[in-house]
């Protein structure tokens, strides 16, 4: 992979984001919700997210290598070794062939899928004319014109099954917060499509412009979040508890959503969150025992290096959040809105920055007014 990835991001174009792109979910998930927030008042609109049916395992494997070779020669004998004739699944006394789809765990697959993907993209692209087209892997983001986005269902649903992509219409869904009354003309979508009212999950975060549903998603992660804490008491090794808190539990669980939630709508949730943390850190310094007060929960957020714990709480995480993967994903997001419709700095930004700011009186603002780029390197020479 390392030997073509930027060659294949390059091949993918502005449309798959889940092939050798750092934070690709992260800026579409940005882009929707910008794209929502300014248009939706737009009643032509519609927004479709795609599913299809156990994708990786289903790909097919000659479009798939016949694609290799066009695209990526240079790793084609390699692949041809790994998926060129069926490989024997041994079941009990019984044995049946794989002939379809990409090994799971082969750090080509992902690469491997997105290549026949890639063509049913292009097909919608050549025959759809659209606002908006991303990929994360399997999953499709696809907005546009009602009539264009049913049409593009029809391209996945018509061309997608000869390549081994079989639409799971039950998980797919239509949203947008205005309806012009096409969209319920009868064979405009299929019937079995869902249409939720107040929003949908995508890539793991939140499409929506309802503050119930927001809010009420952020806390339902921070609750998940506080439960699987709580399991770790029945290790009854502090150490080891301590351990797992830091490295795979905790803020680590939270930290994706804090980055794609504005912070308005994770506030209840960072009070759960941290009420929950607090009881576990509790639990491991003095079992349950006194003498942990607000001083002790301060000191036990210090870094390590002082002699502390080095947990880190939501508290401290969720005003910057939002704001660093917005900027860290700006260069992502110029990509896949290529029209310009949509202000990097909208009203969701600049009230998450007036948050921060708020907090931070004497630290200078004004580099986040306006979009620049890091500098260039200059390279040296050595007299």
């Amino acid at each position: 992979m390392k030997g073509v990835g930027k060659d294949m991001v390059d091949y993918l174009q502005d449309y798959q984001f889940g092939v050798g792109v750092s934070g690709g979910a992260e800026a579409i998930l940005h882009d929707v919700n910008m794209f929502v927030n300014k248009h939706h008042m737009n009643d032509k609109l519609t927004m479709l997210t795609v599913d299809f049916t156990n994708a990786f395992n289903l790909v097919d494997r000659t479009t798939m290598l016949f694609e290799v070779r066009k695209s990526c020669p240079s790793i084609s004998p390699w692949v041809e070794y790994l998926y060129g004739h069926p490989a024997r699944l041994y079941v009990g006394d019984y044995h049946i062939f794989s002939s379809k789809g990409v090994q799971q765990g082969d750090p080509l697959g992902p690469l491997l899928f997105s290549l026949v993907l890639h063509q049913l993209v292009r097909k919608i692209n050549v025959e759809c004319t659209l606002s908006l087209q991303a990929w994360y892997l399997d999953d499709g983001t696809i907005i546009g014109d009602t009539a264009e986005v049913a049409k593009a269902l029809t391209v996945v649903q018509t061309e997608g099954s000869t390549l081994g992509l079989i639409l799971n219409i039950k998980k797919t869904e239509i949203l947008w917060p205005s309806c012009d009354g096409r969209k319920l003309r009868v064979g405009m979508f299929p019937a079995e499509i869902s249409s939720p009212n107040n929003g949908v999950k995508l890539l793991g975060g939140p499409v929506s412009l309802d503050d119930g549903f927001l809010k009420g998603l952020a806390i339902k992660r921070a609750e998940k979040a506080v439960e699987l804490m709580q399991v770790l008491s029945k290790l009854r090794d502090p150490q080891s508890e301590l351990l797992l808190l830091r490295a795979c539990m905790g803020i680590s669980k939270l930290l994706f959503g804090l980055r794609i939630f504005h912070p308005e709508y994770v506030m209840e949730a960072v009070d759960i969150f941290d009420k929950g943390l607090r009881e576990v850190i509790e639990g491991i310094v003095v079992c349950g025992g006194p003498f942990f007060g607000e001083l002790q929960w301060r000191l036990s957020t210090l870094p390590i290096r002082y002699g502390e714990l080095g947990i880190y709480t939501d508290r401290e995480a969720y005003r910057y959040s939002f704001l660093s993967s917005r900027v860290q994903t700006l260069g992502l997001q110029d990509h896949k809105l290529r029209s310009g419709e949509v202000e990097f700095m909208d009203d969701n930004f600049n009230k998450a920055l007036m948050t921060l700011q708020a907090t931070l009186p004497d630290f200078d603002f004004s580099i986040f007014t306006s979009k620049d780029t890091a500098p260039t390197k200059t390279q040296s020479t050595l007299a």
